[in-house]
């Protein structure tokens, strides 16, 4: 079990990990994680990004939230942006038609992976999805890149029923 006393240490271990945040949740909270997706499509890249993808390439965005499998309770809230042309098909085929997080899909497919450039924020709220989620305690975005290639870019909001697993 993860053992962290507020928001500041919880910040700290997610820096620090070579694990996923599915693994630290699940860790911190004692049960399995899912995600649960609000959207999964298809759009195009629009201008030069830090995906380094051409305008007009497509992207995979998807929303979901990392909900306790036993308890039901919604803990994080994450968009990614995805570059599914520099990711197995499998891994798509999975992403959307399970509820395996992403970091639990890359790790079972053996896919390496490396965080670049996480940015915090405290106070965000997550965007409005119709669905009561919770209020946000942490706020990141970091690019994931596999080979030293970028292949998504995900922002997470950590909802304050994180809380009461902090000590």
């Amino acid at each position: 079990m993860v053992l962290v006393a507020s928001r500041l240490d919880l910040r700290a271990t997610l820096d620090t990990t070579s694990g996923t945040v599915t693994g630290i949740l699940e860790q911190l909270v004692g049960e399995t994680i899912d995600a649960y997706a609000h959207d999964h499509r298809t759009v195009e890249a629009d201008s030069a990004n830090i995906l380094h993808v051409e305008v007009g390439e497509p992207l995979l965005h998807r929303a979901a939230t990392l909900r306790g499998r036993t308890s039901g309770q919604s803990y994080v809230y994450a968009e990614s942006i995805i570059v599914a042309l520099r990711l197995p098909a499998e891994f798509c085929q999975r992403l959307q038609a399970g509820t395996d997080p992403i970091g639990r899909i890359l790790g079972e497919m053996g896919i390496p992976v490396s965080r670049d450039g996480a940015g915090w924020q405290e106070g965000v709220p997550p965007p409005n999805l119709g669905v009561e989620i919770g209020e946000a305690i942490l706020c990141r975005t970091y690019r994931i890149d596999s080979e030293q290639i970028p292949v998504m870019m995900i922002t997470e909001w950590f909802f304050d029923t994180l809380v009461p697993f902090l000590r």
